[in-house]
């Protein structure tokens, strides 16, 4: 089993990419970061974490979390940021051993491929291959928060300035796929890469 690391910028387009590349390799497995952390921020002991490092001001009355909140505080003080940094990337990459363990042993799995956004920033190893990092301009990248999540200029500039630029990570990746164009595009660029690996 091939094991790689996905990678890239908010809004470069990773999870389309990640689903592309299930869908061209129906045996390859996926491990989603961020899909781990929206399950481990509904988890009562990690709520009662969070709250205790940041604040009781990031839960709801009702007990659940205040995600404008904690998504202001966070991107907006650097701090407060590696607090939550701290609570919630040890258990999301014992999450991804754990995955990729379990598929590891499954026979039919010959790729393992674990969406990771801050790979180069949090130093997020699990035994990958290659880094593969999808790219595209800045400008597109802020279109695209716009554009789907309809945040102010203001916070994206926080969320971008929290990543380290797009053009560094593309110079640390193995292997870059640039998505400024359509889609089929994109999964040309992916079908010739999975090729190369030689995977039957």
């Amino acid at each position: 089993m091939r094991v790689l690391a996905l990678s890239g910028g908010i809004a470069t387009g990773k999870s389309t990419v990640g689903k592309m590349i299930h869908r061209l390799m129906p045996t390859s497995a996926f491990f989603d970061c961020d899909e781990s952390v929206q399950c481990l921020l509904k988890a009562q002991e990690v709520l009662e974490e969070i709250s205790e490092t940041l604040g009781q001001s990031v839960i709801k009355t009702d007990g659940s979390l205040d995600r404008a909140t904690l998504r202001k505080l966070v991107f907006e003080n650097e701090i407060s940021r590696e607090k939550l940094e701290t609570i919630l990337h040890p258990k999301v990459r014992k999450e991804c051993l754990e995955k990729l363990n379990f598929y590891s042993k499954t026979s039919p799995t010959t790729l393992f491929v674990a969406d990771v956004p801050l790979l180069f920033e949090s130093g997020f190893d699990f035994g990958q291959e290659l880094n593969l990092v999808v790219a595209t301009s800045q400008a597109t990248q802020r279109n695209r928060l716009k554009a789907r999540s309809h945040f102010e200029d203001r916070m994206i500039s926080s969320i971008l300035k929290a990543q380290l630029p797009i053009m560094e990570k593309v110079a640390r990746a193995d292997v870059v796929f640039w998505n400024e164009g359509s889609r089929s595009i994109t999964e040309r660029q992916l079908a010739r890469f999975l090729k190369s690996l030689s995977i039957s």
